[in-house]
């Protein structure tokens, strides 16, 4: 197959010095926003003195000429942050790092940059000025900038601007303030801070992990640069913790001016209306039970702690509401109470997740009184149009009361004026990682107090207010004071990229300088795991690849598989995918009174068992109706339909994003094609790379699909099939138990999220670290178990051949990354490794290469992963049409059998290649030699031994046998460093490799 006998290989960088990030202050010529030079107008030649006369003159020529603005400074003048202006000036000016907390509502968010902005234009120094204000989410960049763009009466792009993800308007070079988002900044830091005066960091409770991350890296920039100045904002925050972190700096306390809230809990809001629970029927009774099945009960319910002060009534019905789910009829109820309360105001319901916050809309748009036009029911989310998001903050005319619903978004920075009643259901929706399985999960679970004070907050703004808590007393007094940080429970790898990108030296060494480091283990595992993707090199340095993935805003896995996407055009597709995933964005909407997707949404699977092929159909078709009839038919057609409009439409703007990352990077433009995938086909080869492909973009998320909903985790645990799920209907029978996921959800029970079924071919290719190969008699069929947990019957050669393909795979990832221009123009051997993934990818192969008859064998992984001395005892599965449940080595015959594979049409000759002309040996010097002597690699450690490709190397006693030493050729090719294989370098029996193999394939 390959003529070339070498490896590819990055090499290895110089190990470098860490460097501390570019600053220094404004200067003439120079853009800080775009951080480059300027190239027109009076400002490219004139020095800063001239451009800060020019601004002083502006100023005062609209202060003498628009009573409007004077009207809106009056106006500015009452807020309660407006007597510290002088203390704040003061402050700022003495000290490289002040720390500000004010109370909600005194206007510090808005003011503070204007006070800094205006002392330097009135002294007449505004060109030294540019101050740079970080928010945690991109609606509130973008509403402060258009706020104080009003009040200072300019169109936003004048003194002040913002730059957030997908969107950004640039104020003018000198005497401006940007607002972006934290994330944003992390990523413009490659370009250094140069010509920016101040840094202001707000909302520095909400310790989200590029908080973290800025924190340290503006920490080593004020203590080496004496004139940057860094203000850090919040209302609610440690300030013991974060004085001392950076050197007993200076604090601020800023009073408010909001009115008094009253705040009731459960069993308050249950006597308050006298809410008796609704009878639980039976089908409702029957899914608890389900779901109790695959769920964790260790929490005690707190609502059986109800005091008895409240009465029998209150008590019982506490005793009947789980704390896993509030019904709707008590939002209902307490709403009934607030509109009979006859005072006006919006009402701001917070809510975990998009999910719910759909369930509680359709609820209230059906209900008599909430569902007519007195009243408008606004989501506000981040996945939504900013056109949408603006709509909650207009006023309601007279008569029409607006009930908002929300994450934890309208919790901070953005300030909904008219509300004056708080629901809150005291839940968040928290990202949760694993370290010793690296896998990441969605758990709803319980705010901190600190959280639940902002929300209450929110209802004090125009005039007392009321804030209503869907939590016991019992509840409320064991929840933890603050939010645990994020750094401490999310992976890193992302992080550690841009650690790299910026040469601030070790990743562990730089973390553990954070205001409350990471766990160890957990910035060991995102290491290892660049290393093993080949991201980074023995030097801990990037290697191309690792460059490329650094600069894309997703995870690093699903970047390595946009790279291999554009290796078969394939780009513009994967892009939606890679996007779809890293979002979170559901392109299907939950149809009212239906818990699971109509037969109507699931016909976009177009036969696959495929949530992200399904929503690529579902965007495909999207686009065709946007770009041929516009926008309004394009909703039109998603109402129809089904379809999430808004997560479409950020979906789309993340795959455009993605793609002129690409091409900026030197990949073609028709490798990033957007020419859609035909679903209409009966077969469409380019569905099966694209599923194959998403194996290697979410490993490790794999599981067996067991029975019904249930499915068997990596972990050994159970979960359920997600009800936004194609693949969630009732006795479905799947080609394949084998899935990859996008995320698991922990709610009421673990369910997995974003569904691809894919076959075991797929997963040998790219979907596992460790394969083992075993067989209880001499014959060459047995059993290959990868991953230590996943086992189907195969003979021996076929699979040592298919592992053996893997480095070939890699060889053309690296000469891609080394080269992307050269995808428009693939060598042959490359060619012919695409040839052969094709072929590979397509469930024929299965059938008419691997060796299974139409009753494929595959076994149900144990409840715990194997020991490497199990006997995998097979578990049967209706859903599977399993046959013989007996132990493997007892019988040949006792997997599972599968009778439904799909009778797909593929090329004959394609399937011939396979079979004969591309599985010849690469290796025909060694035709004559044994296959139990295996050419080693030095460079990459790949091998494989024995009957065995996992760590324990070849000729390992298993059940009491000892088995010769079989191997297979290495595929690799293309030597990064010429070398060509000698007679005398093999692998011998029991001979252990020296390095670890690329890709974490242990052979």
């Amino acid at each position: 197959m390959i003529t070339n006998y070498n490896l590819v290989d990055f090499g290895d960088a110089p190990k470098q010095q860490p460097q501390l990030v570019a600053w220094c202050p404004p200067f003439p010529n120079w853009n800080p926003w775009t951080a480059c030079n300027i190239d027109e107008g009076p400002e490219a030649t004139q020095p800063l003195s001239h451009i800060s006369a020019n601004l002083a003159d502006e100023r005062l020529r609209r202060l003498d000429s628009d009573p409007q603005l004077r009207s809106l400074m009056d106006e500015r003048a009452q807020l309660p942050v407006n007597p510290y202006r002088v203390s704040i000036l003061e402050t700022v000016r003495r000290n490289k790092v002040t720390i500000i907390r004010g109370e909600t509502g005194c206007g510090k968010t808005t003011q503070i940059p204007q006070f800094i902005l205006d002392s330097y234009l009135e002294s007449g120094i505004g060109a030294e000025c540019s101050i740079l204000v970080t928010q945690p989410r991109r609606i509130s960049a973008i509403s402060l900038a258009e706020r104080i763009a009003y009040e200072r009466g300019e169109t936003v792009g004048t003194s002040v601007g913002y730059c957030v993800r997908f969107e950004t308007v640039y104020p003018r070079p000198y005497g401006s303030i940007l607002f972006c988002t934290v994330g944003t900044m992390a990523r413009k830091m490659e370009g250094g801070l140069r010509g920016v005066s101040h840094v202001i960091v707000d909302e520095i409770h909400e310790r989200d992990v590029n908080t973290d991350f800025m924190l340290i890296l503006l920490r080593e920039m004020v203590r080496a640069n004496r004139n940057l100045r860094l203000v850090l904002m919040s209302a609610t925050i440690d300030i013991t913790m974060f004085s001392e972190y950076f050197g007993d700096c200076t604090v601020l306390d800023i009073e408010g001016r909001t009115h008094p809230v009253e705040y009731y809990f459960l069993e308050d809001c249950i006597k308050m209306v006298n809410f008796v629970p609704p009878p639980v029927d039976e089908k409702k009774r029957k899914r608890r039970q389900e779901l109790e099945s695959v769920t964790d009960n260790a929490e005690e319910n707190c609502n059986l702690k109800c005091d008895p002060v409240y009465g029998e009534a209150v008590v019982r019905s506490m005793g009947e509401i789980t704390e896993k789910e509030v019904p709707f009829e008590l939002v209902g109820a307490l709403l009934d109470k607030i509109i009979g309360m006859n005072i006006p105001g919006a009402v701001l319901i917070f809510l975990p997740g998009w999910n719910i916050i759909s369930l509680l809309r359709k609820y209230l748009q059906s209900h008599s009184r909430y569902g007519s036009p007195n009243y408008v029911i606004l989501p506000l989310h981040s996945q939504i149009p900013r056109e949408d998001q603006r709509l909650v903050f207009r006023s309601t005319p007279s008569g029409v009361r607006k009930i908002v619903l929300a994450t934890n978004i309208a919790e901070s920075s953005i300030t909904i004026n008219d509300v004056v009643f708080v629901i809150d259901f005291c839940l968040s929706r928290t990202k949760l990682f694993t370290a010793r399985n690296n896998l990441t999960s969605y758990s709803t679970s319980w705010s901190s107090k600190t959280n639940l004070e902002q929300r209450r907050g929110r209802a004090g703004r125009v005039r007392p207010g009321f804030a209503f808590h869907l939590c016991s007393r019992a509840r409320f007094d064991r929840l933890e004071q603050h939010a645990t940080p994020e750094i401490l429970r999310t992976p890193l790898h992302e992080l550690a990229l841009l650690i790299k990108l910026l040469r601030l030296g070790s990743v562990r060494d730089f973390l553990m300088k954070a205001l409350q480091p990471p766990p160890l283990d957990a910035v060991i595992e995102a290491e290892h795991t660049l290393k093993e993707m080949k991201a980074l090199d023995k030097n801990d340095e990037l290697t191309p690849l690792g460059f490329i993935l650094a600069r894309l805003p997703i995870e690093p896995r699903l970047g390595k598989m946009l790279i291999f996407a554009c290796v078969f055009n394939l780009g513009g597709a994967a892009a939606v995918l890679t996007s779809t995933a890293s979002l979170g964005c559901d392109p299907f909407l939950l149809p009212p009174d239906h818990r699971r997707l109509t037969n109507q949404q699931r016909s976009f699977a177009a036969g696959y068992s495929s949530d992200h092929l399904a929503g690529l159909n579902v965007f495909q078709e999207w686009t065709t109706e946007r770009t041929r009839r516009g926008d309004e038919s394009a909703d039109l057609f998603c109402d129809q339909h089904g379809f999430n409009s808004s997560a479409l439409r950020v979906i789309d703007d993340a795959a455009n994003q993605l793609r002129a990352i690409l091409i900026n990077l030197g990949f073609p433009e028709e490798s990033l094609s957007d020419a859609p995938v035909n679903f209409n086909l009966k077969h469409n080869i380019d569905c099966d790379i694209l599923s194959t492909l998403l194996v290697s973009g979410l490993y490790p998320n794999i599981c067996f699909h067991s029975d019904k909903r249930k499915l068997l985790t990596t972990e050994g645990t159970l979960a359920l099939i997600h009800k936004s799920s194609v693949n969630c209907m009732k006795d479905i029978k799947f080609n394949y138990p084998f899935f990859v996921f996008d995320e698991k959800i922990r709610t009421q029970a673990v369910s997995c999220k974003g569904l691809t079924m894919v076959h075991p071919i797929q997963l040998m290719l790219f979907g596992c670290r460790s394969a083992i190969w075993r067989s209880d008699d001499s014959s060459d069929i047995g059993i290959v178990v990868i991953d230590d947990w996943i086992p189907f019957r195969m003979n021996f050669m076929t699979a040592a051949r298919i592992f053996a393909f893997r480095p070939a795979l890699e060889a053309l990832l690296v000469r891609t990354c080394l080269r992307p221009e050269a995808v428009a123009d693939l060598r042959e051997e490359d060619q012919r490794v695409i040839n052969v993934l094709r072929q590979l990818c397509s469930p024929e192969a299965l059938k008419q290469n691997v060796g299974f008859d139409e009753a494929n064998n595959f076994d149900s992984p144990p409840r715990k992963r194997f020991a490497t001395s199990s006997n995998y005892p097979l578990l049967s599965g209706r859903s599977h049409r399993n046959k013989g449940c007996e132990n493997l080595y007892s019988e040949k015959q006792g997997f599972g059998r599968y009778t439904n594979c799909p009778n797909r049409s593929t090329d004959s000759e394609q399937v011939h290649d396979i079979q004969c002309g591309l599985w010849q040996d690469p290796y025909p010097q060694f035709s004559n030699q044994r296959y139990d002597q295996v050419p080693v690699n030095r460079f990459s450690g790949n091998y494989m031994g024995g009957r065995s490709f996992g760590p324990n190397g070849a000729g390992n006693n298993f059940n009491g046998s000892s088995w010769n030493s079989y191997g297979a050729p290495n595929f690799g090719g293309y030597p990064y460093q010429q070398q060509q294989f000698t007679n005398d370098r093999f692998m011998q029996p029991n001979q252990r490799p020296s390095t670890r193999p690329h890709w974490g394939v242990r052979y």
